[in-house]
């Protein structure tokens, strides 16, 4: 996750720089004597944020997987009623295995940090505090991925059935809303029958999507920054704060219900 993370920025960093070359932007000085490239709108994103934001995709896809065969990955072993004889009880369980997937995704950006500020020095763009918010914002963006994750793995007594549920929801997730952006660029008169039942199919599907996809969280606190908007970056990290805590109980409850045994 680490190394296919820092190949992506590497190809979008490559990228930023051959469009500077093609088309040329207003370049200033900032505070640290580094050089700011700035699109043509105001509102166009930090250089580093764009990468940052697909790195940390990556290692959260990554977490998410992971988070998903925390608890039937030990079900399916028969470790958990071994675990149980114990002084272990699910509510410690379950927040131990979230904490676990938290500090492997802190070591993860932990080297996507030295990496960008590698690249920063080498590019001379400089890491504004944008790109400050975004690591605190895949912070909380990790903890709603392995939420989700736990979430998957409550209900699955097999690993293959975590993976499943995991491919086939990180699919959906991510390409909805893709689907429904493409749909909505076909002008009005030409979307009859079949296209226009797609469209509003995907926008019912899309509406649902923004508020129980974790990467809807991300993409909603990006934008935020890329704004301006305190506000609404602070009501992004505030909602990823409920949509984990709310995972992590449901997990809980799930998880009594099902209990320890195969």
């Amino acid at each position: 996750a680490i190394a296919l993370g820092m190949v992506v920025a590497s190809f979008l960093l490559y990228n930023y720089v051959g469009s500077i070359q093609e088309n040329g932007v207003l370049v200033m000085p900032s505070s640290i004597t580094q050089t700011r490239y700035y699109g043509a709108y105001p509102s166009a994103p930090e250089p580093m944020q764009v990468p940052l934001k697909w790195a940390v995709y990556i290692g959260a896809i990554y977490i998410t997987l992971s988070a998903s065969m925390a608890i039937s990955r030990e079900r399916d072993n028969g470790t958990l009623e071994v675990l149980f004889y114990g002084p272990v009880d699910s509510i410690s369980f379950i927040i131990a295995k979230f904490v676990e997937q938290i500090l492997a995704f802190a070591v993860i950006l932990l080297f996507y940090v030295l990496y960008f500020v590698l690249m920063s020095q080498i590019s001379n763009f400089a890491l504004s505090s944008g790109f400050g918010k975004m690591l605190l914002l895949s912070l909380l963006l990790a903890g709603c991925m392995a939420a989700f994750g736990i979430f998957l793995s409550s209900f699955s007594r097999k690993v293959r059935t975590s993976v499943i549920l995991f491919l086939v929801f990180t699919i959906i997730f991510l390409t909805v809303p893709v689907v429904h952006e493409i749909l909505m660029t076909i002008p009005d008169d030409e979307a009859k029958g079949a296209i226009s039942i797609a469209r509003q199919t995907t926008s019912y599907l899309n509406a649902v999507i923004t508020w129980v996809s974790p990467f809807a969280y991300l993409e909603r606190g990006a934008t935020a920054i890329e704004l301006g908007s305190v506000t609404e970056f602070l009501k992004s990290l505030v909602f990823s704060l409920i949509y984990t805590v709310v995972l992590l109980v449901v997990s809980i409850g799930i998880f009594n219900k099902k209990g320890v045994r195969r």
